[in-house]
């Protein structure tokens, strides 16, 4: 159990920040002919957390959504202050990486500043007295899907070969290793992903764009997830 579930239990209404990308934003399928993607932060994992801690504990928290859509690692760092620190949450859940991902023009390097970025947030976290726990991403998608014409057909591509080449699951490794080393509580969702690839589930289709949001169904699993993580210890 993490500190901050005894701050709910105890019925204190913490407040819990949740700092990321897109997916943490809480966008989903695309809209308008893939101009822009439709934002549900009501199905996000961090609405879905809350509202399981008040079903199961009849406790309420206090949601501080710090998700920024196209976010790299390095961008929420130059943010944090703002978004994070200055707000002064009890809890924050750190979670970057499908963006870093597609960063190939520094090679091994990018996964090198994406590990030293969450080394970065962490640190900064700790020394407000935040309590800290790591989220690796979700899976990108694996296979074509019919629909995606002219540039964004170029973009789905790119993310197949991301996954397919074994990229995502090193940056999902880098997320492991900063939490091994800085022994900060892990809610490791891309291995629940790479599990469902293992059980042969077309994981793909778990995907509301078909690229690289996750759909309202496996958001429940992140936050089910942190729900084990927080008052279970993992």
């Amino acid at each position: 159990m993490l500190k901050i579930a005894e701050k709910i239990l105890n019925g204190d209404i913490p407040t819990l920040c949740f700092f990321g990308d897109s997916v943490t934003h809480g966008e989903f399928e695309f809209q308008n002919g893939f101009k822009e993607s439709a934002w549900k932060p009501e199905l996000a994992y961090h609405k879905l957390l809350a509202d399981r801690i008040r079903e199961t504990y009849g406790k309420e928290i206090t949601v501080i959504n710090a998700g920024v859509g196209g976010n790299f690692s390095g961008d929420g760092l130059k943010r944090i202050q703002t978004d994070v620190l200055d707000k002064k949450p009890d809890f924050c859940c750190v979670m970057f990486g499908t963006n870093d991902v597609t960063d190939s023009r520094k090679g091994a390097q990018a996964l090198e500043e994406y590990k030293q970025n969450l080394r970065q947030i962490v640190g900064a976290l700790r020394d407000e007295g935040i309590e800290v726990a790591l989220m690796t991403p979700g899976m990108l998608c694996s296979h074509g899907v019919k629909g995606f014409k002219g540039f964004w057909w170029f973009v789905h591509k790119y993310y197949e070969s991301l996954q397919k080449g074994g990229k995502m699951d090193a940056y999902a490794q880098g997320v492991r290793d900063v939490a091994k080393d800085l022994d900060v509580p892990l809610a490791d969702v891309y291995a629940e992903w790479k599990q469902r690839e293992a059980d042969g589930v077309d994981t793909t289709a778990l995907l509301s764009n078909g690229m690289n949001h996750p759909t309202p169904e496996m958001h429940r699993l992140f936050a089910d997830k942190l729900f084990d993580l927080i008052f279970n210890g993992g």
